[in-house]
């Protein structure tokens, strides 16, 4: 009996270890990968001229910056238009000239700060971007005496009317802000940025009746914008 207890007790000794050893090993990722570097998604800005429609994606290219490419649809107004609306619903915008809408495509780098203090759940960066701007310059009214304001019985064309009836400009356009991703998930992610947005052109704009304002080249706006995506 006594031989038999001396034997378990010598197996039970080597069975700890051999139990501990075979714990499962948990994986961590490298150091060098971006596990929330890569993805798209879909943005919602809000400017100065309204709300702005648009979509990105980008690629990891370190563990701490990606590149970068977004599309977004919006409208450019002058700030001083303000809308009126009369007993009948109709509305009208004083001394407006032109409708200005705008599809920049711009390409980037994002670039995540403070990676090695603080916790992945919040995720500040740096965005820089740039590239080509579409833009659409359509006719707020008819001009049919052709003396470059709106007079007494030309109509007034809403967005829609005015469309067709528009011509395309090619300028340049740029974005510099900084924001932040939340959450810990690998499957989506969502985020805030704030900064600054601009486009240029080579040829003016008139977005106002040229006695109100002069034809602009440049057009800034401060940016809010959100984003929500799905992580590759």
């Amino acid at each position: 009996m006594k031989r038999r207890i001396g034997l378990l007790i010598v197996a039970a000794t080597l069975l700890v270890p051999l139990s501990a050893g075979a714990q499962p090993v948990r994986k961590t990722e490298p150091q060098n990968v971006n596990v929330y570097g890569s993805g798209f998604g879909l943005n919602i800005a809000l400017t100065n001229s309204g709300f702005g429609l648009g979509g990105y994606m980008m690629r990891s290219i370190t563990s701490t910056a990606s590149l970068l490419a977004d599309l977004m649809i919006t409208t450019v107004k002058d700030e001083r238009e303000q809308r009126f609306f009369n007993f009948f619903g109709e509305s009208i915008i004083p001394n407006k000239e032109n409708y200005l809408h705008v599809m920049p495509l711009q390409i980037g780098l994002q670039k995540r700060l403070f990676k090695e203090s603080i916790e992945d759940n919040f995720r500040p960066y740096l965005h820089v971007s740039a590239g080509p701007t579409l833009g659409w310059v359509s006719p707020y009214y008819d001009d049919d005496n052709g003396n470059g304001r709106r007079d007494i019985g030309e109509d007034v064309n809403d967005i829609i009317s005015a469309f067709p009836k528009g011509s395309l400009e090619w300028g340049m356009g740029g974005t510099l802000a900084i924001g932040a991703h939340f959450g810990i998930s690998k499957r989506v992610t969502q985020g805030i940025r704030f900064g600054y947005s601009f486009q240029w052109f080579p040829n003016d704009v008139q977005l106002l009746e040229p006695f109100e304002s002069p034809s602009e080249e440049f057009f800034g706006t401060p940016t809010l914008t959100l984003s929500f995506g799905k992580l590759n």
